[in-house]
């Protein structure tokens, strides 16, 4: 019990430390948040009704892994919060796979395993893409994301630190204002993206799309800066 007290009040420090230092990107994360549970209250998907509820439903379970992703980046897991992207991604694509093949709704609310829904690559295949880059870079990013959210360099060695020319395993949390930020820069590209999937559905003459507009401004050259900062640079 000793060791789990040492434990939850680091975080602690790491979370006072993310507020003090990182305050711009959190603000940026909660106002996007914050505009995304404002539209689930006013969404009103016009597809076919199951394929409606399980849209819906996806946008929903995605608003609560962006903040549990969000939470793990406050407190300093940052490669644990990086993993849950993954799910955000393959959620975004089934909301855009049943726009436009709502008759299998039901690959998503029945839960036999004998009918499952369709595996990511298959959906990133079967929507559409403005263009085929478009198409590459969702590949590219589910390749990313894959190696966080399965056993990869990227998990070992955000462990280890070399001291005295000797590794040593890190253990618990710490905070990071890089690593923070790499974290961020991904929160914000699929903040970004789960708000274009529920503004699809909100009614296009809501003052809701006027804040939209206005906060993907914001997520877009949060995304810019970092990538022009981090130009030519290796990331793990």
């Amino acid at each position: 019990m000793e060791y789990w007290s040492a434990v939850t009040a680091e975080t602690q420090r790491v979370y006072d430390a993310t507020m003090q230092h990182s305050s711009d990107e959190v603000t940026l994360l909660r106002q996007a948040i914050s505009l995304y549970a404002e539209a689930f209250a006013i969404a009103d998907d016009p597809a076919e009704p199951k394929a409606a509820t399980a849209r819906k439903a996806l946008v929903s379970h995605n608003f609560n892994t962006l903040n549990l992703a969000f939470d793990a980046a406050l407190r300093g897991y940052y490669v644990q919060s990086t993993a849950l992207l993954r799910n955000i991604y393959e959620n975004w694509l089934a909301f855009w796979y049943l726009a436009k093949y709502p008759q299998e709704a039901d690959y998503w609310l029945n839960p036999s395993w004998a009918r499952r829904p369709p595996k990511a690559e298959t959906m990133r295949n079967k929507i559409d893409h403005p263009s085929k880059e478009a198409k590459s870079k969702l590949h590219g990013f589910y390749e990313e994301l894959s190696r966080f959210d399965h056993t990869d360099p990227a998990a070992v060695l955000s462990r280890i630190e070399m001291v005295e020319n000797k590794p040593v395993i890190r253990v618990g949390v710490s905070y990071d204002q890089d690593d923070f930020s790499a974290c961020t820069y991904g929160l914000c590209l699929w903040a970004g993206n789960t708000l274009d999937t529920i503004a699809s559905i909100v009614a296009p003459d809501n003052k809701w799309h006027e804040k939209h507009g206005s906060l993907s401004d914001e997520l877009l050259a949060h995304i810019d800066k970092y990538n022009e900062s981090h130009a030519g640079k290796d990331n793990v």
